[in-house]
């Protein structure tokens, strides 16, 4: 559907990245500026008998924010829009805003505006978030190699494993807390960006295997994951062992991880992983290749079902 929509729609000078990547890139002045929003309707994206009403601002904001980390941006301000219910009650409103303001705050960007309404429907909440490109330099989906390695930050499957104790009612207390909570990764996305041997980047929203697929797609390559380099949490191994469960496919196919899949140069991905890891503690995981010898995904050099979330699926 956004491809449809991409082609229908108009084209104008001062937009130098359009519709396709995490973000738009608009050119104001000599600076660059990135532009992404996100939806989050209520039983699609959140369930209020899962989270508070500050867990599910946090969210909101966190997954907009994390467009800004794909590209390796510094967010700049924040709209918020909300549709609610007319017997939701001001106290709620107020902690929802609160969550928001929470994360936006720590990486120094704050709410300006936005606008307010009642609704007969689902609670919604859109959230339009602008930052700069640092140094006019950004990342796109678009720039894998034939050869690259494929990396991951963090621990991806931590949120789609949370939601599903939550579901069950079983207590992770991690496992939720990643998933109410999770963090844009604002400082590495920025970090990758400014080294030339990452190529491509994307925040993984759909499921990891999904957006792979994503950054695959649009250098016209295939991406080869390897199930023993998936990295597994001992939280998410417990909780798939006592609940007879394949953590890999949290690890694959649960999305709202936020963290960042990225293509990287094999020839310098040894130095370029040790000055990362003088910067931050977040782990990295070498995953994968990206090939042009087929395209797609494979897990193992073999096709798979791993498909992660799709609205219109």
């Amino acid at each position: 559907m956004i491809g449809r929509l991409a082609r229908l729609l108009p084209k104008a000078p001062y937009v130098v990245e359009g519709i396709g990547d995490d973000c738009a890139v608009v050119r104001v002045g000599d600076r660059l500026l990135l532009v992404t929003s996100d939806l989050f309707i209520e039983d699609v994206h959140f369930r209020k008998r899962h989270a508070t009403a500050e867990d599910i601002g946090w969210k909101a904001a966190a997954s907009a924010m994390s467009d800004i980390a794909a590209m390796g941006g510094s967010p700049l301000f924040c709209l918020v829009s909300l549709a609610c219910q007319e017997d939701t009650s001001a106290q709620w409103v107020e902690d929802l805003y609160q969550g928001i303001s929470n994360v936006l705050s720590r990486f120094g960007a704050v709410v300006v505006g936005g606008d307010t309404t009642s609704t007969v429907g689902p609670l919604t909440v859109d959230v339009f978030v602008a930052g700069l490109a640092v140094s006019n330099r950004y990342l796109r989906r678009k720039g894998a190699q034939a050869g690259d390695l494929l990396m991951v930050t963090g621990l991806p499957g931590l949120s789609a494993a949370g939601f599903h104790a939550l579901e069950h009612g079983v207590a992770a207390e991690a496992l939720a807390r990643a998933h109410r909570q999770p963090r844009p990764r604002i400082p590495e996305g920025q970090w990758l960006c400014a080294h030339p041997a990452v190529h491509a980047m994307i925040d993984v929203s759909d499921g990891l295997a999904q957006d792979a697929g994503h950054l695959a797609d649009a250098s016209g390559l295939g991406v080869n994951l390897h199930a023993s380099q998936l990295p597994i949490s001992s939280e998410l191994q417990d909780y798939c062992t006592m609940q007879l469960l394949d953590p890999r496919q949290f690890v694959l196919t649960g999305g709202e991880d936020y963290e960042l899949a990225f293509a990287m140069s094999p020839g310098q991905h040894e130095r370029t992983l040790e000055d990362f890891h003088h910067e931050f503690r977040t782990d990295i995981s070498i995953i994968g290749e990206f090939t042009d010898q087929w395209q797609g995904v494979r897990l193992d050099g073999k096709e798979a079902d791993l498909d992660g979330f799709d609205h219109f699926a």
